[in-house]
């Protein structure tokens, strides 16, 4: 399949390697000025895999074919956005004039559903999907990555309204080519709201306490953090989303085990240096994405009338 990936960021630049190792036409859009090219084409890859036993770590060169200017006639059959959600207003004007007879797939952060992208794109154009498999961050050309091994981590995939469709089974075959453990979600625009908002009590607590394993080593925080998540989910809610439907089961679990016996099982399993390092690298290079989507999130919940004493408790941190 000839691939576009729209974002050298560490998801675009991982799944565009993978998919080019199972034989793939993969090439990777960048910014007109950015590194990739003045640096030769090549993006430098470190990855911890923890799917392998023992975990394996790989570290190579990764030079796909890198432009800087789409065109309609590139004759693309599918189309990754990989980018941020404070970078998509940009990206949808593009997208709408070059992208031929391109499959989309939305492959991030988004609160707003197909609001935005209907502005632009006929609803037959895109899907959405999102990574929680891959972590990481990037410097420049250096990408440093890693595939958690965890079940409910997966690249998780569907259509708006939940059909089932050619295109979507296709993608998932695609993925799971590859190994990158796709799921299909009967409410991917839910999911990806409960998503937007599943951190931010995480990471409102960590900001607050000033580092990682302050937040983990006290009781207190975490139980705040745990209260801002519930006020953050029943946004969702109040959303009318289906939690039945659009919720991983550790939401699920979130939502309705006791604070006191979850405040330790949480400080537990975030001991994990996996978890730790997730959330660490998210602070240190997403923290622009992390305050928007906190704003979203405060705004929408103000409008929706929803008691949330414990998230709006964050404001100054998040500043």
């Amino acid at each position: 399949m000839k691939i576009l990936i729209f974002g050298a960021g560490v998801i675009g630049t991982t799944y565009a390697w993978q998919l080019s190792a199972t034989g793939h036409e993969v090439t990777v859009f960048v910014r007109k000025g950015s590194p990739a090219i003045a640096e030769g084409q090549s993006f430098h890859i470190r990855c911890k895999d923890e799917r392998e036993k023992p975990p394996k770590t790989t570290e190579l060169d990764f030079r796909p074919t890198v432009i800087d200017v789409l065109a309609p006639d590139h004759d693309y059959e599918l189309i990754v956005v990989c980018v941020r959600a404070q970078q998509l207003d940009d990206v949808l004007p593009v997208l709408a004039q070059n992208t031929g007879k391109a499959d989309i797939l939305f492959f991030g952060n988004n609160w707003w559903g197909e609001e935005k992208i209907r502005s632009f794109l006929p609803a037959e154009k895109y899907l959405f999907g999102f990574s929680r498999l891959v972590g990481g961050w990037r410097i420049v050309n250096e990408i440093n990555c890693i595939f958690f091994d965890n079940p409910e981590l997966a690249t998780m995939l569907g259509e708006p309204g939940g059909r089932r469709t050619a295109r979507l089974e296709k993608l998932r075959g695609l993925f799971e080519q590859a190994r990158l453990r796709p799921v299909v979600s009967q409410d991917i625009l839910g999911w990806l709201s409960i998503h937007y908002v599943e951190f931010l009590g995480v990471i409102g607590a960590i900001l607050k306490a000033g580092s990682y394993n302050a937040f983990v080593s006290n009781s207190g925080l975490v139980k705040e953090a745990i209260l801002a998540t519930r006020e953050a989910l029943d946004i969702c809610k109040t959303r009318g989303i289906d939690f039945k439907k659009a919720a991983p089961s550790n939401i699920r679990v979130v939502q309705s085990t006791p604070v006191f016996v979850l405040t330790p099982l949480i400080q537990a399993q975030y001991k994990m240096p996996s978890i730790k390092q997730f959330f660490e690298e998210n602070i240190e290079h997403g923290i622009a994405e992390i305050r928007l989507q906190y704003s979203d999130v405060i705004s929408e919940g103000r409008r929706l009338g929803v008691n949330m004493p414990h998230l709006e408790g964050f404001a100054n941190y998040f500043q």
